[in-house]
């Protein structure tokens, strides 16, 4: 027997889909014309192309520079990845396990650190690079990405922290191990979830980040690959099947990379509120 559906759930299942064709329309455009001619992607916009131009990935990748910012893209969000699951792993161990006078104060700074949007702390931070002299340089833009994505990852892992229960570290003490040695092999192997959820988050924003890059780095070889867009756009603005191309492959790595950690993204974060 079918079950019918009531007007309110149809309503929204119909939005849903409304929806999710508003998001894959772009998306759908942009994988099928990176395979045309620039003729047919204004000819036919939603058609599938006649023949696949793969030169149009080969020219976006060698002959755009592409390789050469994708690198620095990896570079740089992997160095930002790894620094904060090590910093922020080790704060939140300390907040969700050590009662001292300013615990409360310092969570709270952290907290407060998530509300300051970017833009109001463009000149000062522009100003400190200037000094320390590290504009041109892959260091500055992982410093920036630690500094903005810490308070997020410490108030995750603490959470999640809180969560575990403090038998396990009890026993490891009366077996003799350290503070250091309960963090590393107790602690961290049980927070790996939220580990890689924060990490995933982490990687996206450094991944995807522009603002940053276009303020601190003037070296065409140092640009991540988000910069090189815009890069590539002002250079071979009229071959739009290659733009298309660079565009694809912006977006692939980001994508595959959520798609493949999906359920540790939403796992971690719903662990967090998992009481003991």
């Amino acid at each position: 027997m079918v079950k019918k559906l009531s007007v309110k759930k149809t309503v929204m299942y119909l939005f849903l889909i409304a929806m999710a064709l508003v998001f894959a329309a772009p998306m759908a455009f942009t994988l099928l014309s990176s395979f045309k001619t620039k003729i047919e992607i204004f000819s036919a916009p939603f058609a599938f192309p006649k023949s696949l131009q793969w030169s149009n990935y080969v020219g976006a990748w060698k002959g755009a520079n592409m390789s050469r910012y994708f690198l620095n893209s990896l570079i740089q969000a992997g160095a930002s990845v790894i620094l904060l699951a090590v910093v922020s792993s080790m704060a939140s161990y300390v907040l969700s396990r050590f009662a001292f006078k300013f615990n409360g104060f310092i969570s709270v700074f952290f907290l407060l650190g998530m509300m300051i949007p970017m833009h109001t702390v463009l000149v000062p931070i522009s100003y400190i690079i200037g000094v320390f002299k590290l504009s041109d340089n892959i260091l500055a833009l992982v410093l920036v990405y630690v500094a903005f994505n810490l308070p997020f990852s410490i108030i995750v892992l603490t959470n999640y922290m809180k969560g575990v229960n403090k038998s396990l570290e009890e026993a490891a003490f009366m077996d003799g191990a350290t503070y250091f040695q309960v963090y590393m092999r107790v602690m961290l192997p049980l927070t790996k979830p939220a580990i890689a959820t924060v990490s995933i988050f982490n990687f996206l924003n450094g991944w995807n980040n522009v603002l940053f890059p276009l303020l601190f780095i003037k070296n065409r070889n140092l640009k991540p690959i988000a910069l090189g867009i815009l890069n590539f756009n002002g250079e071979r603005g009229t071959e739009y099947g290659l733009l298309m191309a660079a565009i694809v492959i912006t977006v692939a790595v980001p994508m595959v990379f959520y798609l493949l950690f999906q359920e540790k993204v939403e796992g971690g974060l719903a662990a967090g509120a998992v009481k003991e």
